[in-house]
């Protein structure tokens, strides 16, 4: 894949401007129109942000260290294994069980949080702090997520008939099942099989999906009691193909990177439903690191990528295609793409 892709910069904008209202409607047309990628970057974020996102970011580390059996008492198979620790439950585009990944889920809308389950953190006592983290910061991308919403409104209220203003806003103020996934891309000695070897070409099913920049690591020195402050963030990938990918509706491929000081905001396949293609999903994929790219200077290094993705969702009875409801829709992708 050294060849076929192009370097994109993401249309972005501060949060100063994001919080006051101001963005012009060309940026919004270039963020979201027809030609678009359909990303918009939040840039300058304050301090807190770039605290709690190596912090949680660190955490995905730990997380994907503890003991097997000790995981396996944090899954939910009663919640389709969409709360709490997740591996193996998926299934990649060419079929394959995605075990490349380990994923924590927890529910971030309003009215949504009671099902959640939560390490034990006085038992697992590096992961101390681990839920107030993901909890603290999880609740600045919705609240951020809000605002960008607020943005996709003026923009749709201009160009899609009978738009219904403040729309997005307030599906997102509402939600109920909202919801964070904290991933943690294992390090991995095996090539690449594709292109899309570590998260195959999807779109996300919801509306509005707030990204962090990724945390590369290299986790070939750390102890069974290391701590997230012992988590040194490389300052970009080795391998300079991998990372984030997002198929244009020009038909190219572009990849796409995210400052550590920004937020990425994409749409979803639910939101291009509603909107009757107004908004459209966008089609992406993660690249994973080729084994030895960059690391001639320290060939032991165990290289992984954690990320953190908060879904913007409409609540269960909310129509998104003709009379389907978004309970009904996210079901079928739910069936269609987990392994049990």
């Amino acid at each position: 894949m050294s060849e076929g892709f192009q370097h994109a910069t993401p249309v972005s904008i501060p949060y100063a401007t994001l919080i006051s209202s101001s963005i012009p409607l060309d940026t919004l047309e270039q963020a979201f129109g027809p030609t678009s990628l359909g990303i918009l970057v939040v840039t300058d974020l304050p301090q807190h942000f770039s605290d709690l996102r190596k912090k949680l970011l660190s955490y995905a580390s730990l997380l994907g260290r503890l003991p097997k059996e000790t995981l396996e008492k944090y899954e939910l198979p009663e919640k389709n294994f969409l709360v709490g620790w997740s591996c193996g439950k998926e299934r990649l585009g060419n079929g394959e069980i995605d075990k490349l990944k380990g994923s924590w889920y927890a529910n971030v809308g309003e009215g949504g949080r009671e099902g959640n389950v939560w390490v034990d953190e006085d038992v697992e006592k590096n992961m101390k702090g681990f839920r107030i983290t993901m909890e603290e910061l999880c609740h600045f991308i919705v609240d951020t997520a809000k605002l960008v919403a607020r943005a996709c409104d003026t923009f749709s209220a201009a160009h899609i008939p009978d738009y219904t203003p403040s729309f997005l806003e307030s599906m997102i103020a509402d939600s109920q099942t909202t919801k964070a996934r904290l991933l943690h891309y294992y390090p991995s000695d095996e090539a690449p099989t594709s292109a899309d070897s570590w998260c195959g070409t999807h779109l996300d099913h919801g509306c509005l999906t707030g990204l962090t920049s990724a945390l590369w690591t290299d986790e070939s020195t750390l102890s069974d009691k290391a701590k997230a402050d012992d988590i040194v963030e490389l300052d970009s990938a080795p391998d300079p193909e991998a990372g984030l990918y997002i198929h244009g509706r020009d038909g190219a491929l572009y990849k796409v990177g995210i400052p550590r000081n920004g937020l990425g905001f994409q749409t979803g396949e639910a939101l291009e439903k509603i909107t009757r293609g107004g908004l459209k999903a966008v089609p992406h994929f993660v690249k994973g690191t080729r084994p030895g790219v960059g690391l001639e200077s320290n060939p032991g290094a165990k290289i992984a990528r954690n990320t953190l993705a908060v879904f913007t969702q409409p609540n269960l009875d909310v129509k998104v295609d003709g009379e389907k409801t978004f309970e009904v829709f996210q079901r079928e992708i739910i069936e269609r793409n987990t392994t049990y």
